[in-house]
């Protein structure tokens, strides 16, 4: 893990950020200094520490907890934010008990969840595993996958394989930018971010990871509609380039209980794209009286 307090470390942010307004690019090194992150077991995660209720914050395809540092403040205010990275483990079983070794090594009750993409999907595995952990879900333009989406990991797990490590990490920078598709304003941002995040923190074998995590999820895993009829929202952005509305429409399925907020024009990354709009949607939700 990158220690980002160190000296020789700060040189290279200060290189890899030089052209991100200096607003932005300060308070991710506040953010950094606030939050160091945990340790546990071979988990690294941000804990904000304080809080009355308890909220999981599962990050996507990005997998660093501090992908999401432009939006834990917001939530900390409120709650209490536990935010794990992921380590480079290949089945979402495996990402899903981390998780809750975490919680209880914490010593916490039920927790709301908040997840998105990756994250999304991996709380559906958490929920159904833990479920005595949870008290309310947020699923964040997110995916129920099925056999045609287990056919393209297998092909893309077969294409990054022989690939040099060098190349592939290039390749998830350039894709993640498109994935992500960032306003203007955030758009050196989220360069340097990436740029950052595939030189220094996440390399091959954890990408290769992400996609042997998508590959069970969609082969090995199990949903019913029956799993789960906890308190939930769903959201999702009618222009989402990263699941169309069929594949949404199968999360919307899978959870009828929910209650449901489409975002327009928002893309796939609503919380960077729309911010104000999503965090009043989800803390509404959270605070509200579980009926």
């Amino acid at each position: 893990m990158t220690d980002h307090n160190n000296p020789s470390y700060q040189d290279r942010f200060d290189e890899i950020y030089a052209d991100v307004p200096v607003e932005q690019r300060e308070a991710l090194r506040r953010f950094r200094l606030q939050y160091p992150p945990k340790l546990y077991e071979g988990w690294s995660y941000i804990d904000t520490q304080t809080g009355e209720q308890t909220l999981l914050l599962l990050v996507g395809g990005l997998r660093m907890a501090d992908a999401a540092h432009a939006n834990i403040p917001l939530l900390a205010d409120t709650f209490r934010v536990i935010a794990p990275s992921y380590p480079p483990l290949n089945t979402m079983t495996a990402l899903s008990d981390g998780i809750a070794a975490i919680l209880r090594h914490e010593g916490l009750g039920k927790v709301h969840v908040l997840a998105g993409s990756f994250g999304g999907m991996l709380a559906q595995v958490f929920v159904r595993r833990h479920r005595h952990l949870i008290d309310k879900l947020v699923l964040s333009t997110t995916a129920v996958l099925d056999a045609d989406s287990a056919q393209r990991y297998r092909q893309a797990l077969e294409m990054i394989r022989p690939m040099p490590p060098q190349q592939v990490t290039e390749v998830a920078q350039q894709m993640m930018f498109q994935i992500i598709a960032p306003p203007d304003d955030q758009a050196a941002f989220y360069r340097a971010y990436l740029k950052e995040l595939y030189t220094y923190r996440v390399d091959k074998a954890a990408l290769i990871s992400t996609y042997e995590a998508l590959l069970d999820f969609a082969q090995n895993i199990p949903l019913s509609s029956d799993d789960w009829n906890g308190p939930t929202l769903i959201l999702e952005s009618d222009d989402d380039a990263t699941f169309d509305e069929e594949t949404r429409s199968r999360v919307r399925a899978l959870y009828p209980q929910a209650a449901h907020h489409v975002f327009h024009n928002a893309g796939h990354s609503p919380a960077a794209t729309q911010r104000d709009e999503y965090f009043a949607v989800v803390k509404r939700f959270l605070n509200q009286a579980s009926v």
